[in-house]
């Protein structure tokens, strides 16, 4: 009986619960001046709750960078039409981008983005901090992972 009440109570929080929760959202830079610092940075993204309102990508709500600042915004559905051949790195690389296919060949290897995401769906969002941090981000839609850029020369991969 006793089981049953800390379980029903356990529940009741974590279903009326507000604010944000981080999950595995996770930016591991790949390529750019963060990458190449001795122990390279992690950030974590932060979704909104509730846990059960839908897929978790579109669920996002902000990244948090090391010096603590907070980037929010949201991802949205996008087809994905054009290829996009910035190199990365470069200011013409800084978001915002029609879409990162640059980003994509440069993680996953030359030609990944023609053969697996043109012409298909993908989560895009843009993230601004209040430090003037301006973070692209794109994710497949099984929301497994997917790449960022900054308007800092960095690139990303995204692991959730």
């Amino acid at each position: 009986m006793m089981k049953n009440k800390l379980v029903f109570a356990l529940l009741g929080v974590c279903l009326t619960s507000g604010g944000t929760v981080a999950f595995g959202q996770k930016l591991y830079p790949v390529l750019g001046a963060l990458s190449s610092q001795a122990t390279p940075p992690v950030f974590s993204g932060q979704i909104r709750r509730p846990m059960f309102g839908g897929p978790l990508p579109t669920l996002l709500k902000s990244w948090t960078l090391a010096n603590g600042e907070v980037l929010p915004g949201k991802l949205a559905t996008v087809t994905v039409s054009a290829l996009n051949t910035k190199t990365p790195g470069t200011p013409e690389s800084y978001p915002p981008q029609p879409n990162l296919a640059f980003a994509w060949d440069a993680i996953y290897g030359q030609g990944y983005f023609a053969a697996h995401i043109l012409g298909g769906k993908i989560y895009q969002g843009t993230f601004t901090g209040g430090q003037g941090t301006v973070l692209q981000v794109e994710l497949l839609l099984d929301g497994q992972h997917g790449v960022a850029v900054d308007n800092k020369g960095n690139t990303y991969k995204v692991v959730w």
